[in-house]
């Protein structure tokens, strides 16, 4: 049925808070502390939220796409630290997509099932928000990156999900079209599935949280990775 099995990264595959708390830990060092952590959590996520809700804009006309990627990425961390430059923002998350590649940890199954699907011979790509320049050492470090054939992030179209720019620079980097072979396959309901409805591809709602949603209804949904082998 399916030919090209689309995986979201975090949160999906990768244990993407645990991630995160490592990357912050080498910005704060020895002030970090549960506290401080959650704070910028909390900024980022909105900060995100927003952006791929199209309620942060860009500063000016003109920009090329790394000055948009350089600036939004800046923003968490001035809003964070309040009193900085944007320079010294700059810095900071420099640093930070730096720790991004290190304390990276699979989410339970994730291995299992990306062999399972290679051996059944689907296609398979990781189409991310997160960070481009920080993929390839994730994927070293979550021992995964041989069963993956395209990688995709959204600093390489300057649109996230659930945008349908996003989807469409993904098929333009894949080469295929056929929007009834392909599934779309992530934790984020307002992201991943929501972009999948209104691009037309079938989707499946990792729902590891046990959340509840009416709004945007997947094709499939599923509580464990390994459920993936009921479907494919």
């Amino acid at each position: 049925m399916y030919e090209y099995i689309i995986f979201d990264l975090d949160d999906t595959l990768s244990d993407n808070l645990k991630n995160v708390q490592g990357a912050f830990k080498t910005i704060v060092k020895d002030n970090y502390s549960e506290d401080e952590f959650n704070r910028f959590y909390n900024i980022d996520q909105k900060i995100w939220n927003e952006r791929a809700e199209g309620l942060i804009k860009n500063p000016r006309e003109g920009m090329t796409r790394d000055e948009i990627t350089e600036w939004i990425r800046a923003q968490r961390f001035i809003k964070y630290f309040g009193n900085i430059t944007y320079k010294e923002a700059v810095n900071y998350n420099n640093l930070y997509v730096e720790g991004l590649k290190e304390k990276v940890e699979p989410i339970n199954g994730a291995i299992e099932i990306l062999e399972y699907l290679k051996e059944k011979d689907y296609k398979i790509v990781i189409a991310t928000n997160g960070p481009s320049d920080a993929l390839p050492a994730k994927l070293n470090k979550l021992k995964i990156d041989d069963f993956i054939d395209v990688t995709f992030a959204a600093d390489e179209c300057g649109n996230m999900k659930p945008h349908t720019h996003f989807y469409e620079a993904l098929f333009d980097k894949i080469n295929y079209y056929n929007k009834e072979k392909m599934l779309f396959i992530g934790d984020e309901i307002d992201k991943d599935i929501k972009g999948g409805n209104e691009i037309g591809i079938d989707t499946c709602w990792f729902n590891n949280k046990n959340e509840e949603c009416i709004e945007f209804i997947p094709t499939f949904e599923i509580h464990d990775l390994m459920e993936l082998r009921k479907i494919l």
